[in-house]
């Protein structure tokens, strides 16, 4: 168990995180010494077991390990958000991945749900729109060179009433499909269920997904976390050049405050009319845990709120 990071240097690493900058990297390598304990920990106790038992198959030794990558991530996350709570995380999330003995390794990859837009665009009983999501998932689907119809569908997807939308659709047109169905009449639960909504076909699904959530109930993007095209999309008075500015300065030092954005230059004006947008900290997030035992593979995607339960979970 020679590859066990210890005290020292967990302690190493936590000096480099307070007095070096490059805080992303940092924290990457933070989080990584966290898990790297945690699940070398965990595959010796799962070898141990199993080799003692005889009993326990590749097929289900990956999927366990795949599903206690969920919880090390989450534990791994915890331990890093109690020494800073506003983690800087670049498009790829926090990536750790860890071989071992006995045929078995893991991968792990969590990204901050808050980092993409709220799929809330509309308000359930009484139909109307809420702007602060709203505007910046229409300028999404325009950047994307998509076609605006779907921010319609989406909203009437959510509304109670069955009067369609310019562009939208509501019961009778899902219903007269063969496979009919009913919209849901609320906020989707899942982002898979976008594949149901009119016009967010498999290829519109796979351009957007990644900058899109069902879990953020407050609308807040966290600027610590989202990538450039959701950053871009916050306002038609954003471009790509001032999403890189805050992706800039975020890698100098995490944005502790909503206001702080005031700081970046160009945002003298605009930085003031996002403050009802962002947010600089999350507690939600999405983990991909891929597991290997000899040949076969295992992989869970989750999404796990610190503090509390799993909103989310597939297994593969």
């Amino acid at each position: 168990m020679s590859e066990v990071i210890g005290p020292s240097m967990l302690k190493y690493i936590e000096n480099r995180y307070h007095n070096q900058r490059g805080v992303a990297l940092i924290a990457a390598l933070l989080v990584t010494a966290i898990l790297l304990t945690l699940v070398t920990d965990f595959i010796y106790r799962m070898y141990i077991a199993s080799s003692r038992a005889g009993i326990l198959k590749d097929s289900v030794r990956a999927g366990a390990l795949a599903s206690d990558g969920v919880v090390l991530a989450k534990a791994g996350l915890e331990e890093l958000l109690r020494k800073d709570s506003n983690l800087v995380m670049d498009r790829e999330g926090l990536v750790f991945s860890k071989p071992a003995g006995a045929g078995l390794s893991i991968e792990i990859r969590a990204v901050d749900e808050s980092g993409r837009l709220s799929l809330r665009a509309v308000y359930p009983m009484t139909g109307l729109t809420d702007p602060r999501v709203d505007k910046p998932l229409r300028k999404l689907f325009k950047d994307a060179k998509l076609e605006d119809s779907l921010a319609e569908s989406l909203a009437d997807w959510i509304d109670s009433d069955d009067v369609p939308r310019p562009g939208g659709a509501e019961s009778s047109q899902y219903r007269s499909g063969p496979r009919p169905y009913k919209p849901r009449n609320n906020h989707p639960e899942t982002l898979d269920e976008l594949l149901l909504v009119k016009g967010f076909t498999p290829d519109v699904f796979g351009s957007v997904n990644r900058y899109l959530t069902p879990y953020s109930p407050d609308g807040l993007v966290n600027i610590n976390t989202a990538p450039k095209e959701v950053l871009a999309a916050l306002s038609d008075e954003m471009t790509g050049e001032l999403a890189d500015r805050i992706i800039k300065k975020r890698k100098e030092a995490p944005f502790r405050d909503r206001s702080d954005i005031m700081k970046v230059p160009g945002f003298e004006r605009v930085g003031f009319s996002l403050q009802d947008r962002i947010t600089t900290a999350s507690r939600t997030y999405r983990v991909f845990s891929r597991a290997s035992a000899g040949e076969v593979v295992r992989e869970v995607e989750a999404v796990i709120q610190l503090g509390g339960g799993v909103l989310y979970w597939r297994e593969s």
